[in-house]
């Protein structure tokens, strides 16, 4: 009976597209305040952001939502520098066996000296319903990261500019279309602080901040807010050598706590 309860609220979720490609551990405990930071899982926010790797990264992040037995995230990204340039693939699974979706993309992005850098996504959105069908669709993401000067750095980025939707007559599905600006402030190299303002065309304005704060050459504390609706989110990165583990909580009014753990490592 729980099972079935969980998928009806998940399918009752499709319009408003419940799933938000998740941004990684880190970015989730900074509040997903993402738009001018530079981390692997800017794949899934402003692809821009993969040119701050300074070696081949792959990582892969798991999400439970606590609400549900079954209901979790799965993600694997990998980003490639190459001559000023960095090629990055993402898959990112959202669901349980009855719903599940399934976004995967490619990035290209690049640098312009060191303040400038654009970057571009396609993805390859699949949504399967069981005894509803499945249906397929595209979508491009586009950003652009400036550094303003050693402690501030601005992000621009736009996530489905062309409002692509699925094709489908069973499934009536939702991709947001939104845009999102954001800067950071590093007061030293120990501290950065992120904000970022979204506008989802079909939302509310939403705002959200974030910090992280490196304690320890191997420990960092991260935590962060978001407005709408008003999430907390808190976190840590333990950092080895080419090894990094991090781990984020994000608390939501209506679903409750969703702890996730992701792992990266450069080559």
């Amino acid at each position: 009976m729980r099972k079935f309860l969980l998928f009806i609220i998940i399918f009752l979720s499709v319009n408003k597209s419940w799933s938000q490609y998740n941004q990684g551990a880190r970015l989730t405990a900074m509040g997903n305040a993402s738009a001018a930071l530079y981390d692997i899982w800017s794949l899934n926010a402003n692809p821009a952001g993969i040119t701050g790797l300074q070696s081949p990264t792959a990582a892969a992040n798991y999400a439970r939502y606590l609400f549900g037995d079954e209901l979790s995230e799965q993600n694997f990204a990998f980003v490639l520098p190459f001559n000023g340039n960095f090629a990055g693939l993402s898959v990112n699974r959202y669901g349980i066996s009855e719903y599940n979706e399934i976004k995967a993309g490619l990035g290209l992005a690049k640098k312009f000296g060191e303040q400038l850098s654009i970057g571009i996504k396609v993805n390859l959105h699949q949504l399967k319903i069981t005894n509803y069908g499945d249906a397929t669709t595209f979508s491009v993401d586009a950003g652009v990261n400036y550094v303003l000067s050693k402690q501030i750095g601005l992000g621009l980025y736009a996530s489905n500019p062309s409002s692509q939707t699925y094709k489908s007559s069973n499934i009536a599905a939702h991709i947001p279309t939104a845009l999102h600006f954001g800067a950071t402030y590093t007061p030293s190299n120990k501290v950065i602080v992120a904000t970022t303002v979204s506008k989802d065309f079909d939302q509310k304005f939403d705002v959200s901040v974030g910090a992280d704060y490196r304690f320890h050459e191997i420990l960092s504390l991260r935590g962060g807010i978001s407005a709408k609706p008003f999430k907390q989110y808190v976190g840590i990165g333990l950092n080895y050598q080419k090894l990094i583990l991090d781990v984020a909580v994000q608390s939501h009014p209506q679903i409750g706590y969703t702890p996730q753990i992701g792992l990266s490592y450069a080559f």
